[in-house]
């Protein structure tokens, strides 16, 4: 006789349709009873129960809704892999309302890109110094003008459409976990301060080159996972391969090989710029307690 594991428990007034569809959607061994004043939900299997634990929580303060929630089968050979691979079989899709500031991430991409093909971004870059050319730099000449705004949007010019597609590609999958846990205005805080870092280390690490993309605010967001998922290991809305792949690319393009083979230009102190303010920013941001918003 199966012995049921509890999973959470619900009040009666408690609508569980939803639970209900997602259990037989994914032919899961999941009872829902009434006991007393309350229903539970349980299972026979130890494994299910401590996998869905956190993800009924979660569902149960209306973090995230199970329609969204896509459940992909892992296979494992050992048991830690295979508690390693529980951790990670569900990946929320986050509704749209709680990350408004990543979609306009991803929607300024596209913009800056076609502002650059109509040849209607000039207002937005930092202009390249002229070799041996004396006085004030381009960026003082931009300062003293009140052009405040070019240690931003440089961000958001991109030189080709693959360009844009690979960040935005990086804010929907590091942008939003991040702005839907951690809420939009430390977000927010983490855009606009590594936005400027990293321009303007590009700047003066080559000022004779015109760089822009949102590289190094995808930078910022993979050293912030990266700290965040050290100080809440349990936290895998990113999978951690994500972010290792992330970093080998850091480091291969650092090198200048990518550079070489493919013949074009790679913001690279950008990026570095954009890796090292998200790790201090994430680290002084769980320091601050924020990290519990990154629990399981």
């Amino acid at each position: 006789m199966n012995h049921w594991i509890d999973i959470c428990e619900f009040p009666l007034d408690r609508d569980l349709t939803e639970l209900a569809q997602f259990a037989r959607r994914y032919h899961l061994p999941l009872r829902i009873a009434e006991e007393g004043n309350r229903q539970v939900v349980s299972t026979p299997d130890p494994q299910l129960a401590e996998m869905l634990r956190p993800l009924l929580e979660r569902w149960r303060a209306g973090e995230i809704n199970l329609a969204d929630i896509r459940v992909e089968p892992v296979e494992a050979t050992g048991e830690s892999e295979a508690e390693e691979a529980a951790s990670a079989v569900f990946l929320p899709t986050w509704p749209w309302r709680r990350t408004p500031l990543s979609l306009i991430l991803i929607a300024l991409c596209f913009a800056g890109w076609f502002l650059l093909r109509e040849d209607l971004a000039g207002g937005l870059i930092i202009y390249p110094e002229r070799t041996g050319s004396s006085g004030l730099s381009t960026l003082a000449r931009h300062w003293t003008e009140g052009d405040y705004w070019r240690l931003w949007t440089p961000a958001i010019v991109h030189f080709s459409l693959p360009h844009a597609l690979f960040n935005a590609l990086g804010v929907w999958i590091l942008g939003r976990p991040l702005e839907a846990r951690a809420g939009t205005l430390p977000f927010a805080i983490l855009v606009f301060i590594s936005a400027p870092v990293a321009n303007l280390i590009q700047y003066y690490w080559s000022p004779q080159i015109l760089f822009g993309g949102m590289s190094g605010v995808v930078y910022a967001l993979v050293g912030s996972v990266f700290v965040l998922q050290r100080w809440q290991p349990g936290w895998r809305d990113v999978p951690p391969g994500i972010v290792g792949l992330a970093v080998a690319w850091l480091l291969l393009c650092a090198s200048g090989l990518v550079e070489y083979v493919i013949g074009v230009g790679i913001a690279n102190a950008a990026h570095l710029g954009g890796f090292f303010c998200g790790l201090l920013l994430a680290f002084c941001y769980c320091l601050a307690g924020g990290a519990r918003n990154f629990a399981k």
